[in-house]
């Protein structure tokens, strides 16, 4: 009985991180968020979200105040659409694993009442 607890529960926790990697996925739709800095047209701050015309100052140098790296709005979105799809594939992998395992020791270990 010990070990079926002890494996049910080391698959419970990808079964878990799946469907929190599947929440997040679901929460990386919508506007783009800037890492950094994000930058307007006008080359001034815009807290908020990004909107198209707008960069992203990843790093800079605060010795000079320059950018180091930038990324635009389609680069920050794209980026975002990658993580999406990385996530959901990542947390479905998860769960059918976790879910999976579940079953299977359910079963294996499922107790036999022996024929009178």
């Amino acid at each position: 009985m010990k070990l079926r607890t002890v494996l049910l529960v080391l698959f419970l926790l990808p079964l878990l991180w799946g469907v929190i990697d599947l929440l997040r996925a679901g929460a990386a739709r919508g506007a783009p968020e800037c890492p950094g800095l994000q930058l307007g047209e006008d080359g001034e701050d815009h807290p908020g979200a990004m909107r198209k015309g707008y960069t992203c100052a990843l790093d800079y140098d605060t010795s000079s105040g320059r950018s180091v790296g930038t990324s635009s709005y389609e680069q920050v979105k794209y980026g975002q659409e990658v993580k999406r799809k990385s996530l959901s594939w990542q947390g479905t992998g998860f769960v059918l694993y976790g879910a999976a395992g579940i079953v299977v020791t359910a079963a294996a270990t499922r107790g036999r009442k022996s024929a009178a």
